[in-house]
């Protein structure tokens, strides 16, 4: 009989010292994924994966975005970027704009919480997110994880804005 590899957390080099802190938000947060993302002009790249949905979200792997095509909905991320603002969906599944988006249809992930990814000029580079199966609310404590996360992220960016791949 085989047992299924457990899942592994993977980075870019650039964010390899953040491993510890990914899996602890993973563990904390109690979510089946963390993802730092880089945005790209058309698509949403993943640099750092925690967390069980690792086997989904690999280095590397790349969601093409909605853009200004309306016939498509919007990854997470996407909004995140576009905005510049946080995001908090609860269940896609009940939502306007995000119901039968990516993560949803594929890989069942239907409760999303993102933060923006800045570059030392203050531009969004990308994002921090943690998605999970369950709708769900986060608490302060549990969105302050995050919030350090990002921080750490940003942090890192600083020192070489090539750490996001």
């Amino acid at each position: 009989m085989m047992t299924s590899e457990p899942h592994r957390t993977d980075t870019t080099d650039g964010l390899a010292a953040l491993t510890p802190q990914l899996e602890r938000v993973a563990e904390l947060l109690g979510v089946k994924s963390v993802l730092v993302m880089r945005s790209e002009p058309d698509s949403m790249v993943v640099a750092a994966t925690a967390g069980e949905a690792t086997k989904h979200y690999t280095v590397g792997a790349a969601g093409k975005k909605a853009g200004a095509d309306d016939s498509r909905v919007p990854l997470y991320c996407e909004r995140i970027v576009d905005t510049n603002d946080d995001l908090f969906v609860r269940d896609s599944r009940t939502d306007q704009t995000f119901a039968g988006n990516e993560d949803e249809k594929e890989f069942g992930l239907h409760n999303y919480l993102g933060l923006a990814v800045h570059d030392p000029a203050g531009n969004v580079v990308g994002t921090v997110c943690v998605l999970d199966d369950n709708a769900r609310d986060y608490s302060e404590e549990q969105r302050r994880e995050l919030e350090q996360l990002r921080g750490a992220v940003e942090n890192v960016v600083s020192r070489d804005d090539t750490a996001l791949g």
